[in-house]
């Protein structure tokens, strides 16, 4: 059985350590060690978490048979568009249709708020995340090269999902 619930300042070692979990093992062959190094400094050190959650993003963490499966986290922008930053499943859990679950929770929370669009940014090499977006429905809307500093670029596409209306 999943279930999700909102996390806090409190859950923030829970998110690192999921992530730790995660990220090594998704990244490091597309972006290489000291690249996941240092982007796990700058996007998941305890300070940076707390100013996102204190910053208007949501954060959920999913669980499966009351075990730490999953988590993501959102924010509203402009125009009706929520921007899903971060939606990561541990590799023991992938392919059991928990970021189905986590999407489509999400879409229906962000629809019900008057969103239209869910759009993320992908790694253009995450090619199982890619196909696993488009299944759900995303379209590519373009590509962005993000400095991200220490001479590290992101390079994504974005992913955009057109939400239903009077959801």
């Amino acid at each position: 059985m999943l279930q999700i619930r909102t996390a806090a300042t409190e859950d923030i070692d829970l998110i690192r350590e999921l992530t730790m979990q995660v990220w090594p093992q998704t990244y490091t062959p597309i972006l290489g060690e000291v690249q996941v190094k240092y982007m796990l400094d700058k996007f998941y050190h305890p300070a940076e978490l707390t100013r996102q959650m204190n910053g208007g993003f949501t954060f959920l963490i999913c669980y499966s048979a009351g075990q730490p499966a999953a988590f993501a986290a959102y924010e509203a922008l402009e125009d009706g568009i929520v921007k899903l930053h971060k939606i990561y499943i541990l590799p023991t859990h992938q392919g059991k249709g928990i970021g189905r679950f986590l999407i489509s929770h999400i879409s229906a929370a962000v629809a019900a708020g008057n969103a239209t669009v869910l759009r993320l940014n992908v790694n253009r090499y995450n090619y199982s995340a890619i196909r696993f977006y488009e299944k759900m429905g995303f379209r590519n809307a373009g590509d962005e090269d993000i400095d991200i500093g220490g001479g590290y670029f992101m390079n994504d596409h974005i992913l955009d999902l057109q939400l239903p209306s009077g959801l």
